[in-house]
Formats: C-alpha cells, structure tokens, sequence
C-alpha cells in the first residue's frame, strides 16, 4: 500500500473544479495590484515602527526569479519574528482598522487558521477557509517566525506539539467543513485525495467534543513557547513545510536583505538562496504548467465593482 500523504496544503493549490472561481488574465492581474496597495500599507507601519518582516514563500520567490509577482501567482506571504509581530498587530490596526479586517489565531472567531491575515473590507476572495467567515476580503498571509530551544531536546518536543497541533486544528476544522470539502474532494475524481479528507474529518469528529477555538488558542499558545528572542534557532510551524522544514538559524531569516519587488524595494530574508532551496529546490526553475500553484478561490469574487460567478466556463 502506498503511503498516505496527510498534508493537504499543496493538495488545494492544485484543486479545479466548476465550483471553483477561474481567475482570467485581467482579473489577476487586477488581484495582484489590490494585494501590492495593501502590502504597501504594511510595510508602512513596519517602517515606522521598525518592525521586521520579509516576503515568504512564493513572495520571495518571486522577488528573486521575477522581481515582482510570480506571473500567475494570486497571494501574498510575508514572515515576522514573534516579537515583532506583537508589535505590529496593534500598531497596524490603531491606523488601519477601519480599512481592514485584521484576522488572528486569538482574536477572531469563525477563522480558525494559526496564521493570521490582513484582508481588505469591501473586496471578497473566498477561500476553502471561509466558509465560516463573513469578512473574506482580499488578503496578505502574515506567519510568525517562532524562537525554538537551543536544547536540543526541548527543541524536538516543541516541534512534535506544533506539528501536532497544527495538524489537529486542521482536522477539527475538516470536520467542522466536512460537507463543501467532500463535495469539493469528489468532484476532483481523486480517490486518494477523497480517502484523505475522509481521515481528516474521521479525526476531526473525535476531538469535535473541544471546540475548535480551544484547539486555536492551544496551537498558537505552543507555537510561542519559547520565550528566548535570542535563541540561536527560529521556525515556521505554520510555513508550507512546518516545523523542522522551516527550521533556521536565526540571522537566516529574521533579518532582511532588500530586493526589488514589483518596482520597490522589500525585505527578503538575508539568506535567501538557503530559503527559496529549502522550500522550492531549484528554485530559478519554472515549474510545469502541470505544477503550477493556485489559491481556490470561491464566489463571490469582488474586488470592489468586479464580481465572478462560482460557475465559470
């Protein structure tokens, strides 16, 4: 038997079904700038609050192999040491919370992600996760770079409780949404894709009797176990790769390195080669139009005026 892969994270890059908004060249390229506008009031408050952050994932890719956007790419990722993004939350919601919804893993109910978004009020960019969420606005991912342990032991533990967490959350949350994330799975054809999603929401029903914020709050909790702001070793649990795939040193990727991105100058981590090579591999290779990452997007899209049917042909 061929093993079972439970990671569902590059699974819904790659999901396309009639359900699902097909974004055409005008409309992502119209995406791209919305999501530019709200990375530039970001990096305001960064900047004048000295707060660190650096693109992540596919931002820093395509900062390094496009200077701007990945041609088809339709997010934005950006990474910030903990004690910065402590900093930042109330320092971008005192200037901006009437512009955006400020979603976080222990502050907004309905959202349940153990990363936190920045989403523009007036636009709508439904994901997989928002079938709960009423504020599902055109949004930059924020994931918090996480101190670890110098020891070596308490290290491995603290990677086992936020692997372990994480991946509970998502299968509380997989229960909670089992029904439009069956029917999304069956239209697919995928019948390994549809066996692991039944998994999911079999684990999801026997921790159902926690609430899922219970599970959110512990999560996030765990993830920012280690106090140390000094410690040598930093992570992402809550990255493409998790804990010990996104496991660095902490000059790596706390600290940025400038890079032009879409016309301006961002900060990407001060050792990019060992980041992008790390997620991507050869990350100067174009993928196959076969391989290519995509968000499921769900209507209504909207990005104030413009708005996509959920069936498009």
């Amino acid at each position: 038997m061929s093993k079972m892969h439970l990671s569902t994270v590059d699974a819904f890059k790659h999901i396309h079904t009639q359900d699902c908004v097909t974004l055409d060249d005008e409309q992502l390229k119209r995406l791209q700038r919305v999501l530019n506008s709200i990375l530039d009031d970001i990096v305001s408050v960064c900047e004048d609050n000295q707060i660190r952050y650096t693109l992540g994932g596919g931002s820093a890719l395509g900062a390094v192999r496009h200077h701007g956007f990945i041609p088809w790419d339709d997010d934005i990722d950006l990474n910030m040491p903990r004690e910065d993004y402590n900093r930042f939350i109330p320092a971008f919601r005192e200037r901006f919370g009437g512009k955006y919804w400020i979603h976080t893993p222990q502050e907004t109910r309905n959202y349940d992600l153990l990363l936190s978004r920045i989403r523009l009020k007036g636009t709508s960019v439904c994901t997989r996760e928002d079938f709960e969420n009423t504020e599902s606005g055109a949004f930059v991912d924020l994931f918090v770079i996480e101190n670890t342990f110098d020891n070596a032991f308490l290290r491995t533990i603290h990677g086992i409780g936020c692997n372990g967490l994480g991946f509970l959350v998502s299968c509380r949350k997989f229960y909670r949404d089992r029904k439009p994330l069956m029917t999304l799975a069956g239209d697919t054809g995928d019948r390994h894709l549809q066996g692991v999603f039944r998994f999911k929401i079999a684990l999801g029903f026997l921790i159902a009797w926690i609430p899922i914020e219970s599970w959110l709050h512990a999560g996030d909790r765990w993830n920012a176990l280690c106090r140390n702001s000094n410690s040598r070793y930093v992570a992402v649990p809550t990255g493409r790769k998790h804990f010990w795939g996104e496991m660095y040193r902490r000059e790596d990727i706390c600290e940025g390195t400038d890079v032009l991105y879409d016309g301006k100058m961002r900060k990407c981590p001060a050792n990019i080669e060992l980041y992008l090579t790390r997620l991507y591999g050869d990350y100067m290779k174009l993928p196959a139009p076969e391989d290519i990452e995509k968000h499921v997007f769900f209507a209504p899209f909207d990005l104030g005026g413009e708005t996509a049917d959920r069936r498009q042909k």
